[in-house]
């Protein structure tokens, strides 16, 4: 089972309305072909992306000049160089950078594995992670990605976004993944939690996510856009009084990673 969920097609006629149509539909295909993680023939991008095959064949040999990608045995993949990439953009990030180090006067979560995350619509996309001393047998990769509404980060930053761009960020689910028998059925379940996590300032992830797999996160904004933190730990340790403590030092790291904070 996995958490990543396949991304619709961006439609291609927005090309024309760029700038340069040629370096976005090249971005299109680096994007499907991190979701597919599969190697990719012309025709399979063509046919998801809708462009010619000439197009995409040209497309495809500027981006392997780059180094951004390459031909494998089966088929076109991503280069390691988008590896590199991703590194040098993660520690170009103050929010993730800062995120390493953990004040030591939080001490609850200091014995705990805490995650990074960032939205992007409908999804969270992990940037770092701190381990704790604590077991935990569930952990997000960094670079990878899970639905929002089946996790403590993804609820924790829907729920601080205004009412209009919630309903239209949540009008774009179409059926909601249920990894789990606590997962939410529907978007209104989604969204009555939703609201619940705007009154008490901290999302839950009551093992909707991971079976024995608890999570508190709480949301802020840096960079100009929705995060959040988080920390996870086993079930049976997530009592009334340990996630309000970990409630309590996750606002307080928020807070420091904010962009209020870092005006």
């Amino acid at each position: 089972m996995t958490l990543t969920p396949a991304r619709p097609a961006v439609a291609t006629d927005t090309a024309s309305s760029t700038p340069s149509p040629a370096a976005f539909r090249a971005g299109l295909i680096l994007s499907h072909m991190g979701d597919r993680r599969v190697p990719l023939t012309i025709s399979d991008i063509a046919l998801h992306l809708d462009l010619a095959k000439s197009s995409v064949f040209n497309l495809l040999v500027s981006l392997e000049a780059s180094h951004m990608v390459r031909r494998g045995e089966h088929g076109w993949v991503l280069s390691y160089r988008m590896l590199e990439l991703s590194r040098s953009m993660l520690a170009s990030s103050t929010m993730v950078a800062e995120f390493g180090h953990i004040p030591r006067a939080l001490t609850t979560l200091h014995s705990e594995t805490t995650l990074l995350a960032v939205l992007d619509g409908t999804d969270v996309i992990y940037l770092a992670r701190n381990g704790g001393t604590q077991p935990v047998r569930f952990l997000a990769a960094v670079g990878s990605r899970a639905p929002a509404g089946v996790t403590g980060l993804g609820k924790a930053m829907l729920a601080s976004l205004s009412d209009l761009e919630l309903d239209t960020r949540l009008a774009t689910i179409g059926e909601l993944p249920r990894p789990t028998v606590r997962s939410h059925r529907s978007v209104d379940s989604l969204h009555a939690d939703l609201m619940q996590i705007r009154e008490r300032g901290y999302a839950i992830d009551d093992e909707q996510g991971v079976v024995g797999v608890t999570c508190v996160a709480v949301a802020f904004v840096s960079e100009g856009m929705p995060a959040a933190v988080s920390a996870t730990l086993l079930a049976p340790r997530a009592t009334g009084d340990m996630r309000s403590r970990l409630a309590s030092e996750l606002s307080i790291l928020a807070r420091g990673l904010s962009d209020q904070e870092q005006l």
